[in-house]
């Protein structure tokens, strides 16, 4: 008996050695701390006036968050500061690149700031205040999200709104987003194609173009209009070949996400 026992813990040992396992591990959700799924932070206080989208005519790339009195400007996210300067347009505006160069935000219309190009910057750590230089219609931050980064023409820009943390916001981290309240999925979109909105009787509403490179949590699915995703907030997105690639997390994402939202 003992010789059979010693032969297990050899084998065991063995196993050990050569980096195996003879029992499947159960992988855990990484938690919101992880840099790798580190969530975006609010910039700032105040309540938000303007959002992302069409606007008097023109497109809105980001949102407006207006604030009277010394309101200090904080860094959304880690990174490193790529400009900050003076626009005629901006105002006073820094720029910060994160995840290794694969999104930029922008903080417009400053009083002031205290960082510079080249800075490292770590999340919530103030970099300005709020102000109402440039082109802008009182005190307020106009804050925007590009990925991969930011362009003349805009066209990297994604809405902040379903990036930043709210009480929906879970600690489960899938890719480096964490996931929200009745999450199944997400998209991405991969040729130009309209959001939609839907009211109570279903009916459709155009609202704009995505682009590609855009990326959605999905909170639904149903057969209407030969098939449409829920992005949240009654916008829906059709089933469209070749237009959108639709990604489903694991199972254990999915249970893990039931037991903290039941």
């Amino acid at each position: 008996m003992k010789k059979a026992f010693f032969k297990k813990i050899l084998a065991l040992s063995l196993v050990s050695i050569l980096g195996l396992t003879l029992f499947p591990s159960y992988e855990r959700p990484v938690k919101a701390d992880d840099f790798t799924c580190q969530p975006y932070k609010m910039p700032t206080q105040g309540t938000i006036s303007s959002y992302y989208g069409w606007r008097n005519g023109s497109f809105h790339h980001g949102i407006d968050i207006p604030k009277s009195g010394d309101v200090p400007v904080y860094a959304a996210y880690a990174g490193i500061v790529s400009r900050a300067y003076y626009s005629s347009s901006y105002g006073n505006v820094i720029f910060i690149k994160h995840r290794g160069g694969t999104a930029e935000t922008v903080y417009a219309h400053l009083k002031s700031f205290s960082v510079k190009a080249g800075d490292a910057v770590s999340p919530g750590q103030q970099i300005g205040y709020m102000g109402d230089t440039g082109d802008a219609d009182g005190q307020h931050l106009h804050f925007e999200i590009h990925n991969p980064e930011w362009n003349s023409s805009k066209s990297n820009s994604t809405d902040p709104i379903p990036l930043l943390p709210d009480e929906t916001t879970s600690p489960i981290c899938w890719d480096g987003d964490l996931m929200k309240k009745g999450q199944i999925g997400r998209i991405t979109v991969l040729k130009p194609i309209n959001l939609w909105k839907r009211d109570a009787n279903d009916k459709l509403t155009f609202v704009r173009v995505l682009n590609p490179g855009e990326v959605y949590r999905v909170y639904g699915y149903d057969d209407l209009y030969g098939g449409q995703y829920n992005v949240g907030s009654d916008h829906w997105i059709t089933k469209m070949d070749g237009y959108i690639k639709y990604e489903t997390p694991s199972k254990w994402r999915l249970d893990e996400l039931k037991r903290i939202y039941p």
